[in-house]
């Protein structure tokens, strides 16, 4: 395995020779494609606008229980035996909902490649909605929400959700309620299905041992049939965020704090300066500011961090916490005081020079395998961030001065705009 790392690390070293093919199929299906020899397998890495974004009123969680039947069996194979067919060809098929999109990952070994793009294609086309495999998934689904609503951290993580993002389609849960759960019918299933899978929405990248004919051949042969909706499904921007703080109460001996603010698009041109603010701010782990000032010299939390979640059109940084009830509001504070200190004071020249060598540097990991490079394929389309992307990354992220970066996080950085969602039973100031 650690020779396969390295392997792939050598060949695409120098980022200005990686080279992908933009290929079209018969029907006009547009993806990008990289060749190669090096091992057995064939990676496709998938998305379609949408996801639980466009979940039907009364009905949230029907984007994720579909997906969660597609590997339940076709018009042609049973659960079991459609399963069985994937172990026996040595493949692997899995759909995913999130909030803005649909994800799906494909891999087969090259030898197979025939029998798996052929199970490929009934899975996301033909997919049986079986009312014995419906009632048996919902009842997962159920049983899974229920497990959550005891569980403090995705507890707060849906809290969180449902009381920052306000009235946006972000603050719904994606796998719905029990009673929105129950509300899906088959007929919904199959309606939604043919809804989410769109030609128009649809975002592929395939890296692997494969030429480029047959891929061509395979990429129509799964995506071909599909239908363009002329429909946008883009998210709408984030109109109002909350600030200020949220409280939800559990026993439990420590309590659970997600917090957030207003960030930026993934296209946006200040997106590197605003990630490299916050690889320094809470992003770097042990490195982090957050981190050496709140968990090494205060000891007030196990772990701390924060990230950009970036969209299509918007994007929001948030950050999380465990801590004793009674360290609960003086972390708070603490991280309030250090949003204050980045957006008063700034980085520093020594700060700003290795969040740029850790970003260029760990740019070599996306090309560990044929999977990780077809999954970087499809998100380079998926935000538009353009052909020339992989040459002009590395240049992007050394342009940046500090100067540039300071002002991002002046403009951006703002402790009057955090929100924090405390669930658990924090001891009152």
């Amino acid at each position: 395995m650690r020779f396969i790392f390295l392997f792939f690390l050598l060949i695409f070293k120098n980022l200005d020779a990686f080279e992908y093919k933009n290929l079209s199929t018969n029907s006009g299906i547009e993806f990008w494609f990289v060749e190669d020899k090096s091992i057995p397998i064939v990676s496709v890495s998938f998305s379609f606008k949408g996801g639980s974004s466009i979940d039907i009123k009364d009905k949230n969680g029907i984007s994720n229980l579909m997906t969660s039947l597609l590997d339940e069996g076709t018009r042609n194979l049973t659960s079991k035996q459609f399963k069985n067919e994937m172990k026996m060809n040595g493949m692997k098929l899995s759909f995913s909902t999130q909030k803005d999109k649909i994800d799906g990952v494909f891999q087969i070994i090259s030898d197979q490649a025939k029998e798996g793009f052929d199970l490929f294609y009934e899975a996301l086309n033909y997919p049986s909605f079986n009312e014995v495999d419906i009632n048996r998934v919902k009842r997962q689904v159920i049983s899974s929400i229920k497990i959550d609503e005891s569980d403090l951290s995705t507890l707060a993580s849906n809290k969180f959700n449902q009381h920052f993002f306000k009235d946006h389609v972000f603050s719904n849960n994606i796998k719905g309620s029990e009673e929105s759960i129950k509300n899906i019918s088959r007929t919904d299933l199959v309606n939604f299905h043919k809804r989410s899978f769109v030609k128009n929405n649809l975002v592929i990248g395939v890296a692997g041992n494969i030429n480029v004919n047959k891929i061509k051949k395979y990429i129509e042969l799964v995506f071909g049939e599909l239908k363009d909706n002329q429909q946008n499904y883009s998210i709408e921007q984030f109109k109002a965020l909350s600030v200020g703080q949220k409280f939800f109460e559990m026993k439990t001996p420590q309590s659970s704090v997600l917090f957030g603010q207003p960030g930026l698009e993934r296209n946006n041109e200040n997106f590197f300066a605003l990630r490299i603010a916050n690889y320094i701010l809470g992003g770097g782990g042990f490195q982090s500011r957050l981190y050496k000032n709140i968990r090494e010299k205060k000891g007030l939390v196990y772990s701390i961090y924060s990230y950009l979640l970036s969209y299509e059109n918007d994007g929001v940084i948030v950050g999380g916490f465990q801590t004793r009830n009674k360290s609960v509001f003086e972390t708070i504070e603490n991280v309030k005081n250090e949003w204050k200190k980045l957006n008063k004071r700034g980085i520093t020249k020594s700060e700003l020079d290795n969040a740029k060598a850790y970003f260029n540097g760990s740019f070599t990991r996306n090309f560990t395998s044929t999977l990780s490079i077809a999954r970087l394929l499809q998100v380079v389309q998926y935000y538009e961030l353009g052909a020339d992307y992989f040459i002009k990354r590395e240049k992007i992220i050394n342009s940046l001065n500090l100067e540039k970066v300071n002002g991002i996080i002046s403009e951006y950085f703002s402790n009057e705009k955090l929100f924090f969602m405390i669930v658990g039973e924090p001891e009152k100031k």
